[in-house]
């Protein structure tokens, strides 16, 4: 049985989330909605914001899509923007989590200049809900047949 290789999305997140049980929580259940996907979490792997950039054309390369989701304050900085920007530039698929739910983004609301700062720069606007379906990767979630074969 000839196996391809799994599809790779993109878990953006504010830094300030990293480690922390937020985070744990929003990755476990993207798992769970995307399960024959593989997750790329950029979490401890780039020792500074140099590394990230350098890296970061090479990983969007690789990308089937891209899910962002927001710090516990609700906000994502100027990295998880320009990841989101940059994926809807390369034509790859983009939606947040909210809860347990993929949803579409319909904009990024600037906060203003005073709570403004690189790791709390927005809001992202959410849009509706998106059939699971919808995003790449889905359509590979393992059935109970594949996991038994």
């Amino acid at each position: 049985m000839i196996r391809l290789p799994k599809p790779r999305v993109y878990a953006a997140h504010p830094m300030d989330s990293y480690g922390t049980a937020h985070e744990a929580g929003c990755l476990a259940a993207l798992a769970q909605l995307l399960p024959g996907v593989d997750i790329f979490d950029p979490a401890g792997r780039y020792r500074t914001d140099d590394g990230w950039l350098r890296a970061w054309p090479r990983v969007l390369r690789t990308l089937s899509g891209l899910v962002v989701f927001a710090g516990e304050n609700g906000t994502v900085g100027t990295g998880c923007f320009r990841e989101l920007t940059d994926a809807i530039a390369a034509y790859v698929p983009v939606a947040v989590l909210v809860g347990d739910q993929l949803r579409e983004i319909d904009g990024f609301q600037l906060l203003a200049p005073p709570w403004r700062s690189a790791r709390s720069a927005g809001r992202l606007i959410v849009g509706l809900a998106m059939e699971i379906g919808d995003f790449p990767g889905a359509e590979y979630a393992p059935t109970a047949e594949w996991r038994a074969s």
